[in-house]
C-alpha cells in the first residue's frame, strides 16, 4: 500500500490536492460573485441638480466607485491611461439647458477596453442607469414643456416597454460562468501531465495489469477531484446546480476516463518522459482555453473547430456549465458518445502499440525514431 501511495504521490498532488486548493482560494477571492467598486472618474461641465443626480446615481450603485473628479474631459482619459480608473463619465457644458431646449445633449462614457471583464460589466450597468435617467428627464421635459399628465408623459417617453429575462445566470455572476469549467480543467491538466509519463510495460505479462491499474487510478482520481470541486462550489459558494447529479457524474466520469486513456496512449508510444509531457501539454492545455468555454467555438476558424472536436474538454466544459446553470444540454448525449468513442479508440491504440512494442525513442543525439 505504501508503495502504491509513493508511486502515485505526485499524481495525487497534481490531480487532487492542488486543483481543489486553487478552487477554494479562487472562490474566496471571487466571493462577491460580481464586479464591485470599479474605479470611476467623472468630469462635470454643467454643475446642476440634474447632473449631480446623474453622478450620484453612479456613485450609489455598488458596481461603481467614484474616485476622481476631473477638471476636463481629457483628464478623464489620462486617468484611464494611467490605470487609475476603468470607467469615465463626461457631462458636457450646458447639458441641462440643452436638455430643456430639446437639443439632445450628449453624455460621453469612457470605458477601458483592455479590461474586457470590467468593460462588459460597466457597459451594461451604465446603460441601465443612463436609460433610467434619460426616461426620467424626458418625462420631466414633457410635463413642463407640454403640460402633459404624468401617465401620458411616461408613455410618450417610453412608447415601447421592454422586459429582459436572463436565463441560466440572471445575476451575471462571474463565478457561475467561469469557475465550474475552469477549475475542472485544472484536473484535466493534472491527469495529462502525470498519466502521460506513467509508462506501461511492453510485451510483458504485467502489461495489462499495469495498464488497468493506471487507468483505474487516474480515472478515479480525476473523477473524485472534479466532483469534489463541483460539490464545494455548490455547497459552500452557492453555485447553482439545476441538473440531476447522476447526469453530471456520468459526464464527469466519461470525461476523466477519456483524458486518462489519451494520456496513457501518449505514455505507451513515447518512452521519454520530457517528450511525453510536452506532447500532453501541447494537446491538453490549449484545449482548456480554446474549447468554446469562454469564446464560442462557432466563431473560431473552421480548421480549429474540426481539430477541437477530438479534444475531450470540448465535450465537457460547456456541457457541464449548461447542466449546472440551465439543467440540460442539447449536446449531452452526443458528448457522452464522443467521449466514449475517444476512450475506446485510445484503449485500442494502447493495446496495439504496446503489444507490438511500437514506440518513439530518443537516441543519444535527441533524434526521434520509431522502433518496434
Amino acid at each position: 500500500m505504501r508503495e502504491k501511495i509513493k508511486k502515485y504521490k505526485v499524481s495525487l498532488i497534481l490531480i487532487l490536492f492542488l486543483p481543489i486548493l486553487v478552487n477554494v482560494l479562487t472562490l474566496f477571492i471571487m466571493n462577491d460573485k460580481q464586479l464591485k467598486e470599479i474605479p470611476m472618474g467623472v468630469y462635470i461641465g454643467d454643475n446642476t441638480s440634474l447632473t449631480r443626480t446623474i453622478v450620484n446615481s453612479f456613485d450609489n450603485n455598488e458596481t461603481f466607485g467614484l474616485k476622481y473628479y476631473a477638471s476636463s474631459p481629457e483628464e478623464v482619459e489620462e486617468l484611464m491611461k494611467e490605470g487609475k480608473i476603468l470607467y469615465g463619465l463626461v457631462i458636457p457644458k450646458n447639458f441641462t439647458k440643452d436638455l430643456k431646449d430639446m437639443k439632445r445633449p450628449k453624455l460621453m462614457t469612457v470605458i477601458d477596453g483592455s479590461q474586457l471583464s470590467s468593460a462588459s460589466f460597466t457597459k451594461i450597468r451604465s446603460s441601465e442607469i443612463l436609460l433610467t435617467i434619460k426616461t426620467g428627464a424626458m418625462i420631466s421635459s414633457f410635463e413642463g414643456k407640454f403640460s402633459m399628465p404624468s401617465s401620458v408623459a411616461l408613455n410618450t417617453a417610453r412608447p415601447i416597454e421592454t422586459n429582459v429575462r436572463l436565463l441560466g445566470n440572471p445575476t451575471r455572476n462571474y463565478v457561475n460562468f467561469l469557475l465550474p469549467g475552469f477549475m475542472t480543467a485544472l484536473v484535466q491538466i493534472g491527469i495529462a501531465m502525470t498519466a502521460s509519463v506513467a509508462f506501461i510495460a511492453k510485451k510483458g505479462k504485467d502489461m495489462y495489469k499495469n495498464l488497468f491499474e493506471n487507468i483505474a487510478f487516474y480515472t478515479i482520481a480525476g473523477f473524485v477531484a472534479m466532483i469534489t470541486i463541483i460539490f464545494i462550489q455548490v455547497r459552500f459558494f452557492k453555485v447553482p446546480l439545476v441538473a440531476n447529479v447522476p447526469s453530471i457524474m456520468l459526464l464527469t466520469f466519461v470525461f476523466s476516463l477519456s483524458v486518462t486513456l489519451v494520456s496513457q496512449f501518449i505514455s505507451a508510444v513515447i518512452n521519454n518522459r520530457v517528450l511525453a509531457s510536452q506532447v500532453a501539454a501541447i494537446w491538453f492545455i490549449p484545449s482548456s482555453i480554446l474549447s468554446g468555454y469562454t469564446w464560442p467555438l462557432s466563431s473560431m476558424p473552421q480548421f480549429y473547430q474540426k481539430l477541437a472536436y477530438y479534444m475531450p474538454y470540448t465535450h465537457y466544459g460547456e456541457t457541464l456549465r449548461d447542466l449546472m446553470l440551465r439543467g440540460s444540454s442539447n449536446t449531452f448525449n452526443q458528448d457522452i458518445s464522443v467521449l466514449a468513442i475517444i476512450s475506446i479508440v485510445s484503449f485500442g491504440l494502447i493495446v496495439l502499440f504496446s503489444s507490438f512494442g511500437i514506440e518513439i525513442k530518443l537516441k543519444d543525439k535527441e533524434e526521434i525514431s520509431y522502433e518496434s
